[in-house]
């Protein structure tokens, strides 16, 4: 018989625990009272309102996604089902410089969050109100989720905000900038996040990111990047990366490291950018990471391959441009960034263009649209963006591609330290304007476990869970969450590996993922025997003071 005492609300039992720490899996009972595990161990005679028999599974911490874009689409998504059918119980957000975007449109937002007005409900105004960007916060605790959020405030936003798109600003748009970022961390957002490789990032100096990220550092954040570039100054983008964090001490992250193949610079590349990160945490204890998704195909914005100089007055001057013979051959000419090998000629490892104002053309693969126009694959591709309405349009239509190899993804991702485990997603549902025509959306993380750990063996169930919850916990600073422990609030995943199913594939990305037995979310059972119970028991985490 069991020496614990309390009735628990709910007991995991039979179950094989994968704890998060990277230690070997052991056999345990838990125990769950309110949103916390109570007690692990022999629980034999005790009951429970709920009793959960794990046999044959493994019952590990929740997963955490430390690098979603849920922000895009989680204001009328918010039980989503993509992510926490998945095992996802934590997502950090506000990524790639972006927390005032979405992909919405004019799709309404969830009515439960209706009473909060926040810069989500702005795009596209320019004077933004005092308390708009903390609010953000509030209306995500209004509306309610299905897993936990924590948000990195980004630059590029911050950059709309203040007025800002060139490469200089005057020390009141800087002012502007520095007041919603000590109102998003004060309100407890845990950090700050670049994108710069993105309009109107892009344009900025180091020296701006580093005196923002100055400021986040006052209040223990953490600073994530999308880099100013994955090509020919891959190298150089790193080090201005670890430039930030030596001279704030931040703990910093590079968002999905990687060098596409082919793509303009050596292949070995991608070797030096993980030494140099080696080197700073080893030689100067620089607290930094990595982090990429697990598929040998990605997502990216198409803007990104556009010339800044091409819609820095306006899109409407852009168009005007891109309908002029000579103005699109100049355009044409000077395609040669981010996605290089587009530029190259490799149009066939473009699969789709993403957008969301020609419905045909984003559930069309980009060669038969080729084929279909008989036009020079780049002239194709600039016909899709010059028809979007507004910048907005732009900014938000993105392209899928296949950049990687997949030996490299074991050797790197897969296996290596420095790399957290992503998925680069948003919410989406199966059916209807909220579905999604990327894969990722609906497989990101269970394709880690079913395909690598699973299917390849390629690292072991302790290693996996360890990359996908307590690393990325500790690193971002989210407390009490990541591990199966006494006192942890219970954020527990119970599945069969050999049942974790991925349904989407690039030609039919729009089918969840099944496999979870039960995904519970601070105590609330979320997914039970499979499917989604439409409860929404996530939280806000703030990074705040403990009192």
């Amino acid at each position: 018989m069991s020496m614990y005492k309390r009735k628990p609300d709910i007991i995991i039992k039979n179950g094989t625990i994968v704890d998060g720490t990277g230690a070997m899996p052991y056999y345990a009972d838990i125990a769950v009272v309110g949103d916390k595990i109570d007690f692990i161990g022999n629980l034999e005679g005790v009951e429970a309102p709920l009793v959960i028999d794990a046999h044959h599974k493994y019952v590990t911490p929740g997963f955490i996604d430390p690098h979603s874009h849920a922000d895009f689409t989680m204001w009328a998504c918010p039980d989503a089902p993509t992510s926490i059918r998945q095992g996802v119980t934590t997502e950090i957000v506000g990524n790639c410089g972006y927390s005032m975007r979405h992909y919405l449109g004019d799709y309404p937002f969830d009515k439960a969050g209706d009473g909060v007005k926040c810069v989500y409900d702005m795009v596209g105004k320019t004077d933004i109100p005092d308390g708009a960007m903390a609010a953000v916060l509030d209306k995500a605790e209004a509306m309610g989720y299905s897993g936990n959020l924590a948000w990195l405030c980004g630059h590029n936003d911050l950059r709309v905000i203040a007025g800002i798109n060139s490469t200089d600003y005057t020390e009141e748009q800087f002012a502007v900038m520095a007041k919603f970022l000590r109102e998003a961390l004060e309100a407890g957002f845990i950090g700050f996040s670049t994108g710069l490789e993105f309009d109107p990032g892009v344009m900025c100096r180091p020296e701006e990111v580093e005196r923002l990220a100055m400021i986040a550092a006052e209040y223990d954040g953490n600073y994530s990047t999308h880099m100013r570039d994955e090509g020919t100054y891959i190298l150089e983008a790193v080090n201005e990366f670890l430039n930030v964090i030596r001279k704030t001490g931040l703990r910093g992250s590079v968002s999905h490291l990687n060098v596409k193949y082919d793509n303009g610079v050596p292949n070995e590349y991608l070797q030096k950018c993980m030494q140099m990160l080696k080197d700073a945490r080893e030689i100067e204890h620089l607290n930094v990471y990595t982090d990429m998704l697990p598929t040998t195909s990605a997502t990216g914005g198409a803007q990104a391959m556009l010339p800044p100089w091409l819609y820095k007055d306006g899109w409407d001057k852009a168009k005007e441009i891109l309908a002029d013979p000579k103005g699109r051959e100049k355009v044409k000419a000077d395609l040669n960034r981010y996605w290089r090998f587009l530029a190259a000629g490799e149009w066939d490892r473009l699969l789709y263009v993403g957008a969301s104002y020609w419905p045909e053309v984003a559930k069309t693969p980009f060669m038969e649209l080729v084929h279909k126009w008989g036009k020079d694959p780049a002239d194709c591709f600039l016909d899709i963006l010059m028809a979007a309405p507004d910048i907005e349009s732009v900014r938000t239509t993105t392209m899928q591609g296949v950049v990687f190899h997949e030996q490299t993804m074991i050797d790197t991702v897969v296996k290596d330290p420095i790399y957290l485990w992503q998925a680069d997603s948003f919410p989406a549902y199966e059916e209807g304007p909220l579905s999604r025509q990327d894969r990722l959306n609906y497989m990101g993380i269970m394709y880690f476990f079913a395909h690598y750990v699973r299917d390849l063996g390629a690292i072991s169930i302790e290693q996996a869970v360890c990359k996908a919850t307590s690393l990325p916990a500790k690193h971002f600073n989210i407390r009490k969450r990541g591990m199966i422990a006494e006192g942890y609030y219970a954020d527990i995943n119970v599945f069969d590996i050999n049942a974790l199913k991925v349904n989407a594939t690039i030609e039919d990305p729009c089918h969840y993922s099944e496999g979870m037995y039960y995904v519970i979310v601070n105590g609330v059972p979320t997914i039970v025997e499979g499917e989604h119970t439409g409860t929404r028991s996530g939280r806000v985490l703030r990074n705040l003071p403990i009192k």
